[in-house]
């Protein structure tokens, strides 16, 4: 026992130094995927035919595919494009490419959320809203918002978490989250103190996984109250 702690406090230091990359790819994968998510949401239950065509196929392609699959392609494609524009990619960080792979990824899944929850709406208060003379983006802003953020964000909780659980991926195009660290430590050591860096790995995900949870708990209390 005493063994294993020695050798969690031995590689803790090297593991939380791999904290900001996990967190930075969370971040801002689900900030980007907000906005675009809302994009395709917007375009899958609107009007135009060859928007909710396109957005449509896009949707199905990033939900069919594996996570690898679209990040080796991202990483691969865009120094191809950059370059036949004249554009130098040597030089670009590969985290770049990873929040680009997975706030792409993760728009999809919240473009299907963000659609449901429009969907769920009675219809009716819409158009009773309409009827008080509220143009569309009052009617956005009073009914559509606040009823689909209600029900849309335990949904985006969750898928949040799995994409945190899913950075590890990332490790394929040379960025390190904290379990991709707990690898390389491994194999650089030769497997010795594997199992307790694996633990020690499992914990802090748990830890941040409590917190999202917490205070995704009070955000929504929050929306429902301010619904009732």
């Amino acid at each position: 026992m005493v063994d294993s702690i020695k050798i969690i406090w031995h590689y803790l230091p090297a593991l939380m130094q791999a904290l900001p990359t996990t967190l930075q790819l969370l971040v801002v994968s689900v900030i980007v995927a907000n906005i675009f998510g809302l994009i395709l949401a917007w375009a899958r239950v609107g009007k135009n035919k060859i928007a909710k065509a396109v957005s449509g196929l896009y949707i199905s392609f990033i939900r069919g595919t594996p996570m690898m699959v679209q990040i080796l392609l991202v990483f691969i494609w865009i120094p191809v494009a950059a370059y036949n524009h004249g554009i130098n990619t040597g030089s670009w960080n590969p985290i770049l490419y990873a929040l680009i792979a997975y706030s792409l990824n993760l728009s999809a899944f919240f473009a299907e959320i963000f659609r449901s929850a429009y969907i769920a709406i009675d219809y009716r208060q819409i158009e009773a809203a309409q009827s008080l003379g509220m143009n569309k983006i009052q009617v956005f802003n009073r009914v559509i918002l606040p009823q689909g953020a209600a029900s849309a964000f335990p949904n985006l909780t969750n898928m949040s978490l799995e994409q945190m659980k899913n950075t590890s991926i990332a490790a394929v195009i040379g960025v390190y989250d904290i379990l991709g660290k707990a690898q390389q430590l491994a194999k650089n050591n030769y497997g010795v103190g594997q199992m307790e860096l694996y633990i020690t790995v499992g914990v802090i995900f748990w830890l941040i996984g409590m917190i999202i949870l917490y205070f995704s708990r009070k955000i929504t209390k929050r929306l429902n109250v301010g619904m009732a």
